[in-house]
Order: C-alpha cells, then sequence, then structure tokens
C-alpha cells in the first residue's frame, strides 16, 4: 500500500479529493492533511509519504517553496501540484523542480484518477528496478564468495561481498546437499524440475536453513548444493537442521538428498579449506555406504590421524603377488579397506595410493602372464583418477577383488565385445527394457552388482550416465518409429517410455535440433 499526503489551504478541497476517489482500491492510503506550507512539511518528515498532493498557493510556504524542502527529506516522493491559476511560470518553475504532474482547479475526478494511475505504475517500475538491482548484486556477491569458497580465488573481493551480504562469518558451518538419482524417472523428473524450478528450489531452501540460523545457499554444481549457515550452534542443531533439508526436499521437491556439514570456522580466510575438507566428507559419505547425514563433529569425529603404514602393506601385497598366492594379496588389500572405513575423511587420498598402487602392481603381473583378455585391454588404460573416481568401499572391493581374479584366468580368444561382460550384460537390459521406468536397484539386483560399482564402471567405460545412455537408446527407438511408421508423436512418446509426450518432444528436438513431426517430414 502507497502513502499520500494532501495539502491545501481550503479544507473543502481536501474533503473533496478525500472523497472523490477510492483511493484503497488504487492502493493508496492517506496518511495525513494540511493546509500550510510548514504543516505539510512536518507530514512528511514524520511519515515520508510516496505521493505528496499539494496545492501552489498556501500560507507559510507556498507549494513551489514547499516542494523544494520536501525534496531535501523526501527525494523519492512523487508530487502533483494543484493550482487554480493557469500560470505556465508556476508550471515551469515546478518542472524545474521535478514536478511533471500538473492539474488545474476545479479538479476532475477522471484527471486525477488517471495522474495517480500513471504515479503508481512509474513507482511500481522503480521498485521493481530496485528490486532487480539489489537481487543482481546479491548473485554477484553470492558467486565471488562461492568461487572464494571452492578455489581460494580473491579474499579481498569475497570479504567486500560478505560485508555486501551482510554475513557475520565469527562463526559459521558449511553444508552440501547433494542430490541422487536412483531411476530413469529420478533423471527426468529431476531434470524438468532444475530446469523449470531451480529459482524456486533455492527461494524454499534458504527458507527452510533461515529457521536455523542466518544463511546463504549457493548455485547448483556438480549434482549438489552448497550453503553457509553463520552462528554457533550445537551440532545436534546442525543435524538437525540436515534432517530438515531431507524431508523437505524428499517431500515437498520429491528428490533424494545426502548432507554433510563440516566442523565449524571461525575466518573468511579458512572459507576454502573448510569446503576441501567438506568435500572429503562428501566423498566419505558415498565411500562408506549409505548414511545420509554426516557431519564433523556430530558423528564423525576429527581427529590426527593414525599412521599406517603403507609402505609395509605394498610390500606384503607385492611378495604375495610374486609367489602367485592372490588369496593372500586380496587379504592384504581387504585389510587396508577395512582400516580406511575407520579412518579421517581427509586421509581417504592416501588409502587411494595405496589402491593404485596396488592395482599397478596386480596390472604388471597380468602383463608378464599374458593373462588379460581381449575384453580386458582396458584395463592397460586405467589411470590413477580412475581409480579415484570409484566411489565407495564396496565397489573398491569389487573392483580390486575381479583385477586379482584375473591372474589365475587363462589367455581367452574370445572375440573381442565392445565392452566388459558386465557392461554388455546391462546394455542388453536397457535394452530389452527401455520401454519403461528402470531403477538402479532393479538392473544392479538382475546383474548382482552393487549400484554404485555398476554406475562407475558404466560410465568409464561407455563415457555416458547410465540413465543418459538410457535417454538415447530411447531416441534412437523413436526415430526407428517415426521413420517406418504412422503412430502419432504422443504415441511414440509412451511406446519409447516417456508418459509426458511434451517433455519428449522438448527432449527429441534439444538432441536433434528438429520436433518429431518435424523429423518425420524430413526422413519421409
Amino acid at each position: 500500500m502507497l502513502s499520500a499526503i494532501i495539502a491545501d489551504d481550503e479544507i473543502l478541497s481536501i474533503k473533496m479529493m478525500e472523497n472523490i476517489l477510492d483511493w484503497e482500491s488504487l492502493g493508496i492510503r492517506i496518511v495525513g492533511t494540511a493546509q500550510n506550507g510548514l504543516e505539510a512539511l512536518n507530514l512528511c518528515h514524520l511519515n515520508d509519504p510516496n505521493i505528496i498532493i499539494t496545492d501552489i498557493q498556501m500560507p507559510n510556504l507556498n507549494g513551489l517553496e514547499f516542494i523544494k524542502k520536501a525534496r531535501v527529506t523526501n527525494p523519492e516522493a512523487e508530487f502533483v501540484l494543484i493550482s487554480a491559476y493557469a500560470d505556465f511560470d508556476y508550471v515551469k518553475k515546478a518542472i524545474e523542480l521535478g514536478c511533471t504532474n500538473y492539474i488545474l482547479k476545479p479538479i476532475d475526478e477522471l484527471e486525477l484518477e488517471q495522474t495517480l494511475k500513471k504515479i503508481i505504475a512509474k513507482i511500481s517500475d522503480k521498485k521493481t528496478a530496485e528490486k532487480n538491482a539489489v537481487n543482481y548484486r546479491m548473485e554477484h556477491d553470492r558467486q565471488v564468495i562461492q568461487r572464494f569458497m571452492t578455489n581460494g580465488a580473491n579474499l579481498l573481493a569475497a570479504g567486500k561481498s560478505v560485508s555486501s551480504l551482510g554475513l557475520d562469518l565469527k562463526s559459521y558451518t558449511l553444508f552440501s546437499f547433494n542430490l541422487t538419482d536412483q531411476s530413469m524417472n529420478d533423471y527426468i523428473e529431476n531434470g524438468l524440475q532444475l530446469d523449470a524450478q531451480m529459482g524456486f528450489i533455492m527461494d524454499r531452501m534458504s527458507n527452510v536453513m533461515d529457521k536455523f540460523g542466518p544463511s546463504i545457499v549457493f548455485d547448483y554444481k556438480d549434482y549438489a548444493w552448497s550453503a553457509i549457515l553463520t552462528g554457533e550452534y550445537s551440532y545436534e542443531w546442525l543435524a538437525e537442521c540436515a534432517k530438515r533439508m531431507i524431508a523437505f526436499f524428499a517431500e515437498d521437491i520429491r528428490m533424494d538428498v545426502r548432507v554433510c556439514f563440516s566442523s565449524r570456522g571461525s575466518l573468511l580466510s579458512e572459507l576454502p579449506e573448510a569446503y576441501k575438507r567438506l568435500e572429503d566428507l562428501n566423498r566419505y559419505s558415498a565411500y562408506i555406504g549409505e548414511e545420509h547425514v554426516l557431519g564433523y563433529g556430530y558423528n564423525i569425529v576429527e581427529t590426527t590421524f593414525q599412521k599406517i603404514d603403507f609402505l609395509a602393506y605394498t610390500k606384503q601385497l607385492g611378495e604375495y603377488l610374486n609367489q602367485n598366492e592372490a588369496g593372500e594379496a586380496a587379504r592384504i588389500i581387504e585389510e587396508v579397506l577395512l582400516l580406511s572405513c575407520k579412518s579421517d575423511p581427509a586421509s581417504l587420498h592416501l588409502f587411494i595410493d595405496f589402491y593404485y598402487n596396488a592395482f599397478c602392481a596386480i596390472r604388471e603381473r597380468l602383463i608378464k602372464k599374458n593373462h588379460l583378455k581381449e575384453q580386458q585391454q582396458y584395463i592397460l588404460n586405467m589411470s590413477y583418477q580412475d581409480i579415484s573416481d570409484i566411489s565407495t568401499a564396496d565397489e573398491m572391493s569389487r573392483f580390486m577383488n575381479r583385477i586379482l581374479q584375473l591372474l589365475s584366468s587363462e589367455t581367452s580368444q574370445t572375440i573381442r565385445p565392445q565392452y566388459s561382460d558386465l557392461v554388455e550384460a546391462g546394455i542388453h537390459y536397457l535394452n530389452d527394457n527401455f520401454d519403461r521406468n528402470l531403477s538402479l536397484e532393479e538392473i544392479c539386483s538382475e546383474l548382482s552388482v552393487s549400484k554404485n560399482y555398476f554406475s562407475y564402471l558404466f560410465k568409464r567405460e561407455t563415457g555416458w550416465n547410465l540413465w543418459a545412455y538410457l535417454t538415447e537408446i530411447r531416441l534412437t527407438k523413436s526415430k526407428e518409429l517415426l521413420r517406418t511408421t504412422d503412430y502419432k508423436s504422443y504415441e511414440i512418446a509412451y511406446m519409447v517410455g516417456y508418459d509426458n509426450p511434451s517433455y519428449f518432444s522438448k527432449l527429441f528436438k534439444k538432441s536433434t535440433g528438429q520436433t518429431p513431426n518435424e523429423y518425420r517430414a524430413a526422413e519421409t
């Protein structure tokens, strides 16, 4: 609701203006009236009105003098100048003072209403522009802080942005919210929601976070959001915040997330290191299993890492490999895997180093014994990054045991398939069941493999996310149907597994540059 004051030395004019219009329906509330310039000026000081309607001829201060003084304390106010005299000099001076709205007495109801509507639109446009400017500045500040947090870039600029947003980083905690897809429908629905509702989702996330303390939520990146919660809180309070966010995503957004939170920070300069530690915890969360909430001080204790003699384990492993004792080598690897699940998350890279060295030693033995089949040649090109990308202890155990088992196998003359047996079996399953909603649990149950390991293996060998690969199968089939049948495009959408024909058309055009009907016309 906008506010207005009316200043006129004639009380009847004031009463007439108060009653000539339905001010409430215009969104205006009259907060005061005055019969001379000084009274009007006092009302401006007290009420800071959006709109000031003033007569030119008033005692003490006339309308023009009043406008000059009111401009000092109320620079954003919009003025409507009223006079019984059609005097060009008055109009000219009023315009010089920024008063572009001038109405002659007797006041016409329609003219006053139109003038006020024009002013309301101007104020609305100005507020929108100011809001957009504020939002742009806030978005810029968030991005500056996020860049500093993720890569340590420009501490000075980050400090200015922290001040601009009014954040107090004397005590803060970092959170990450990691999105998971468990089925093809999840992948589709999550993608649709993120495209259409990202702003809404982030606003709602901020609302939930703010209930636990002043916070800032950062942009979605690499399947996760991150946030800073400022203030000094108990770890139980932080865990409750994490659980509430999980419930919010599940109930309101229909998405599944895992949440991790850092130990407490107290300096802006510590933010990049805190973020790195949070990333360690995210990786560790996936590594150890199905925990939905992991937090330092809550269920993860930050302690000085108890040193493990990796050199001794590596030496033992090498001896067993030289003696062709694959079972004992497997026992050493499992022992280290067990220790990794009880370690400090920040030390996980040391275990990755061990696994990579173990892998290289096994690969060397396989090459010497010529035990690599055609379909296993990809092992020769596996890098440290490939080993590091194995995300869970269970996956690592399966992978290392699978490699060890190759030591006792014989050289095969089998014709090389495009991918490993496991991935080939997965592709066959996708091709046989592309027309319905598939879940990761169903696929991996059929193949007798862990979900995380199969997802990793599929991405590494094919270069595709599992659900993106299934999307490509569906699109290929839909193109075939468009070329060879008379089915409507919406019928084909259902036939290849999409419940939403509109989404199918959008996806098809994104992939081919044509709508389904355009594609059919061009190909037939």
